[in-house]
């Protein structure tokens, strides 16, 4: 249980509001990617992998402006199965995510940790809805400003 409520903590603090710390971001382009990434943990590295998933994530959000979601979500029943909604402006916005430093630290530090990962790209039903997704602070209902 212990092991459970650090990661809903570390989830929390990681995908819900940002500070004044935001950057514009991009607008979804018809070549837009939304994507589930499933992926399953070993639980003896759940808490490294989290440590490595907190970081990509806030400095994604913080500083890639095509990098629009990145909400994580652990599994009630098994905290070593997470789900992480993804979106990217476009094709381009992905391509040079992965291909960004703190990505790649993130991919070659938990090759090891990973027993199953599964991308699966979404198709919107109303491409008209977009997710506003922004890292918390120490004040949790700080958003940037328009």
């Amino acid at each position: 249980m212990k092991l459970y409520k650090k990661l809903i903590l570390v989830s929390l603090s990681l995908f819900t509001t940002l500070t004044v710390m935001a950057i514009k971001k991009d607008t979804m382009q018809p070549d837009g990617i939304v994507r589930l990434s499933k992926i399953e943990v070993y639980p003896q590295y759940l808490d490294e992998y989290m440590k490595y998933a907190v970081e990509v994530g806030r400095i994604s959000l913080t500083t890639e402006p095509g990098v629009l979601t990145m909400y994580a979500m652990a599994d009630k029943n098994d905290p070593c199965k997470i789900t992480i909604l993804e979106t990217y402006s476009s094709h381009e916005a992905y391509t040079s995510h992965i291909a960004s430093p703190h990505f790649q630290k993130y991919k070659q530090g938990t090759l090891h940790m990973v027993k199953n990962l599964d991308l699966c790209d979404q198709t919107p039903l109303n491409p008209d809805s977009h997710i506003d997704n922004y890292i918390t602070s120490t004040t949790p209902h700080n958003k940037p400003e328009d």
